[in-house]
């Protein structure tokens, strides 16, 4: 009986993941469909709801802050259970930098184009950008310190290499030479979140799955 709890809780913090996930690719999906000359592989994700364009009120909220929602519930459901001490316990808390990601667009939209430059706003927004972008990069690359992945070594190494690309990734979807695949780079950001995120809750949550030796 004293194990129901956790055991629940770990089920519904794995669920809120996968709905996070599975919301995340309906919205992209759906916002490219419904939004007007958008391409997953040259346009930002920002650029869904840019200021005065298209369907901009409609996926602030039902894509940005849906998202964010969902992410926020997962983490609060996760911080009683992920067994991260030292370094990876600062990476866990910097993991609220996903959330923030998203809601950074419901309180500072984007202009048209995402430029670097432009209305206080797009400032705003390029500075909350930084911000958790490297965030999350630093969130993943410290959890892969979690002791309980060193009996993982690919995992370990896998997550590391996400917190190091986070960073690189970011500077080069800001180079003129690269705007054609600015997108698609974005994009592959977030499935190695993702990805990521699921071995987190895969390796370091009790009920997730039992600690083993091993390399994976």
């Amino acid at each position: 009986m004293r194990y129901r709890i956790p055991m629940e809780r770990a089920r519904l913090t794995r669920l809120l993941l996968i709905a996070s996930i599975v919301y995340v690719i309906g919205f992209y999906f759906i916002g490219s469909a419904i939004k007007p000359g958008y391409s997953q592989l040259s346009n930002f994700v920002s650029e869904y709801n840019a200021t005065g364009t298209p369907w901009s009120g409609t996926l602030t909220y039902a894509g940005y802050l849906a998202t964010s929602v969902l992410l926020a519930a997962f983490l609060v459901s996760a911080t009683p259970l992920v067994q991260v001490s030292g370094a990876s316990r600062l990476g866990f808390w910097l993991l609220w930098s996903a959330p923030a990601s998203f809601f950074l667009s419901v309180i500072a939209p984007c202009d048209a184009g995402c430029p670097l430059d432009g209305s206080s706003s797009q400032l705003l927004h390029n500075l909350l950008a930084t911000i958790t972008y490297f965030g999350m990069g630093a969130s993943i690359a410290l959890m892969s310190l979690a002791p309980q992945l060193s009996a993982f070594k690919l995992r370990r190494t896998f997550m590391l290499l996400v917190g190091i690309a986070f960073p690189v990734m970011f500077v080069a979807m800001l180079q003129p030479e690269v705007s054609p695949w600015r997108g698609l780079l974005q994009r592959s950001l977030d499935i190695a979140l993702a990805s990521s995120l699921i071995l987190i809750v895969w390796t370091l949550i009790p009920g997730g799955q039992k600690t083993r030796r091993g390399v994976a």
